[in-house]
């Protein structure tokens, strides 16, 4: 009697068997990715931003680019005549942050950022503002990135 192993089948004495033959354990690859609670805010003069990633390297190091733009509408209504304008700004920090054990890349990044009112003459009004911002956070290493987006908190009518 020959018994003889071909892989994942077994051959005893002309009569073949199938049998399991566990096989190496694959390793899963995890795409970097931003969470979907991660945060912005801004109040016109300071922009906070908390993020946490998924995927880094474990215990690696990485740049963490956080891009914004903030925008100021100001509506002027008095007399009959209407008049808009819009003033924007933008700016960028770019700081390390270090993944734990299990690859999570976490962090807050505040930055004192500003937008100019657009300033309107020739009318007798009282202006009304509304503030937007976008920031665009992005892993220099991982290439992960994520788009955040919103009013400021303290958009409103101005005296």
């Amino acid at each position: 009697m020959t018994i003889s192993r071909i892989g994942a089948l077994l051959v005893t004495g002309g009569v073949a068997a199938l049998i399991a033959v566990p096989s190496p354990a694959q390793a899963v690859a995890v795409t970097p990715a931003f969470a979907g609670t991660n945060t912005a805010t801004w109040d016109g003069t300071l922009l906070k931003v908390m993020f946490r990633e998924t995927g880094a390297k474990p215990w690696s190091t990485g740049l963490v680019s956080i891009r914004a733009i903030g925008t100021i509408d100001v509506v002027c209504i008095g007399n009959g005549v209407s008049l808009n304008s819009q003033a924007s700004s933008e700016t960028e920090v770019v700081s390390e942050h270090k993944a734990d054990g299990d690859g999570v890349r976490a962090g807050e990044q505040v930055a004192g950022f500003s937008v100019q009112p657009p300033v309107i003459t020739g009318l007798d009004c009282k202006p009304t503002l509304a503030r937007s911002f976008t920031v665009t956070v992005q892993d220099l290493s991982t290439g992960a990135v994520q788009t955040l987006a919103g009013p400021a908190s303290n958009t409103g009518k101005t005296s």
